[in-house]
């Protein structure tokens, strides 16, 4: 357990303990849902341009037992999307994960099911936390629709004209993340020649952080966000910004990649030296704890291959790129209604 800091401690054996969980999961839950909820709703009327304000702190609120069910909106879109009204009882993974890295909080909670996106993600879970049944329901954001709704969409595409939607490589939670953005602004410009605008996605850090946000503010590019990681809106706001793009394009993969591809916008990487340094070394143990130590040589294995798969600009999606992201995003594994309630109801 070296590396692993005593709040990491505390949050996995509050996991493993139901009674504890189910305490603690109580006590959050009276203390922000109806303050939690009201800020919901109040971001969810917020412009998709007011980064600042999307990307503000907000109260945690505990819609699911998991604490990470609970990020991104993922599990909410899925419960809404089957009718599901009771807790998941299951640990959602909030993501892609490369290589054969397993969350550590993974092993701690208590449930007995786990939900990921592809059939080979539950191959590595069995052989990882046999234990434990692994689920397979495809791109989470196929269970989200827009934020907006029809007219509103299709005012903003009409006021956007042809559009790049851009997605920098993010910092996460106590790491930040450095590559050099003027080259990158280079390579967008080369690339947004031919569109009327383009839309610069930042993660609610960077979107806080001036100094992120001034190279391309510089340029005159629309600095947009799907929000705080807690915003239970933030992946159906994401889908609204795929949708309303002509064309994507980042300079590192990550969940977004796969689902641009599904919603059917090819997609440019860009490729960059980028480097992640942790706040501190405490933080830094935690975060090379994380990466899954032996593993990370295939994760950036397969990053690269990521990289040299999309590295290319074209107008279309190549079908070497519609298969491999349909192997590692599940497009063959998306679940009906009734598959879903069968399954979870």
């Amino acid at each position: 357990m070296s590396g692993v800091s005593i709040k990491d401690r505390i949050k996995r054996l509050t996991a493993s303990q139901p009674l504890l969980e189910q305490m603690m999961f109580s006590f959050y839950r009276a203390k922000n849902l109806n303050s939690g909820l009201a800020e919901l709703e109040r971001r969810a009327g917020l412009s998709m341009y007011d980064v600042d304000g999307l990307s503000k702190e907000m109260p945690y609120v505990p819609l699911e037992r998991v604490i990470d069910n609970n990020i991104y909106g993922y599990a909410n879109y899925l419960k809404q999307y089957a009718g599901i009204e009771r807790d998941l009882k299951a640990y959602m993974e909030h993501g892609l994960f490369l290589g054969k890295i397993v969350h550590l909080d993974q092993f701690a909670w208590h449930f007995a099911r786990i939900i990921t996106m592809s059939q080979g993600r539950v191959d590595i879970l069995k052989e990882k936390i046999p234990q434990k049944e692994a689920i397979a329901v495809g791109p989470y954001i196929h269970y989200a629709p827009p934020l907006y709704s029809d007219e509103e969409m299709a005012r903003m595409k009409n006021e956007l004209g042809k559009t790049l939607l851009v997605y920098p490589f993010h910092s996460m939670k106590n790491v930040k993340v450095g590559f050099n953005e003027q080259e990158f602004v280079e390579e967008i410009k080369r690339v947004a020649k031919d569109f009327d605008n383009v839309l610069i996605s930042l993660y609610f850090s960077d979107a806080l952080d001036p100094e992120r946000c001034a190279p391309y503010e510089a340029e005159g590019f629309k600095l947009i966000t799907a929000g705080h990681r807690f915003d239970q809106h933030f992946v159906a706001r994401q889908r609204a910004h795929i949708e309303l793009s002509d064309f994507t394009m980042s300079n590192g993969m990550g969940t977004q990649t796969g689902f641009c591809i599904y919603l059917n916008r090819p997609h440019y990487i860009y490729r960059q030296d980028i480097e992640q340094k942790p706040i501190n070394s405490s933080e830094s143990a935690r975060f090379y704890n994380s990466s899954g130590g032996d593993e990370r040589e295939l994760v950036a294995f397969q990053r690269d291959y990521f990289s040299r798969l999309f590295g290319e600009f074209r107008s279309d999606i190549s079908e070497d790129q519609l298969d491999a992201t349909s192997k590692f995003w599940g497009f063959d594994q998306v679940k009906t209604k009734e598959e879903l309630l069968s399954i979870f109801g």
